[in-house]
């Protein structure tokens, strides 16, 4: 019996063994502008709505601060023009906007909770250089300065 468990067990680790040599030799990865453009087109779509949908869980999550809520609509509102703008005037530029714009959405959903910070000042996730500023529309309202968490 002990001769079989001894078989199994070097059986086993050569094919664990083999398994890990096949993973180095694996195709490497494939870059974004090497796919067709309707494949580019499909992959960004579907990033910019897995990032929109991490934005509404995060707002509907809740203990934001006016400033975050304002910078998610900001990138909310920048990724979808990006997208819409890579869409209808397609080009290498354009996609590269748009895999910025939906970097900058994941950005502002991880954004941290501003009652864990024990009253310390938030950062924005939005660079002031990056995205224009949004105009105001008649009904808007400004972002709300933020104050420091109670203790």
């Amino acid at each position: 019996m002990t001769d079989f468990v001894r078989y199994v067990r070097r059986g086993l680790l050569a094919c664990a063994a083999a398994g890990l040599l096949a993973g180095c030799q694996a195709a490497p990865r494939q870059e974004l502008s090497s796919l067709p453009p309707p494949a580019q087109d499909y992959l960004l779509i579907s990033s910019y709505f897995m990032a929109e949908g991490g934005l509404v869980s995060r707002l509907q999550d809740g203990g934001l601060s006016g400033q975050q809520v304002y910078d998610m609509a900001i990138s909310l509102k920048y990724g979808k023009r990006m997208l819409m703008t890579a869409l209808l005037k397609p080009s290498r530029r354009a996609r590269h906007n748009v895999e910025m714009a939906v970097a900058l959405m994941v950005a502002c959903s991880n954004q941290p909770d501003p009652s864990t910070l024990n009253g310390a000042v938030l950062s924005r996730c939005i660079p002031d250089t990056m995205a224009p500023p949004v105009p105001m529309t008649k009904g808007q309202v400004p972002p709300q300065a933020t104050a420091p968490a109670p203790r």
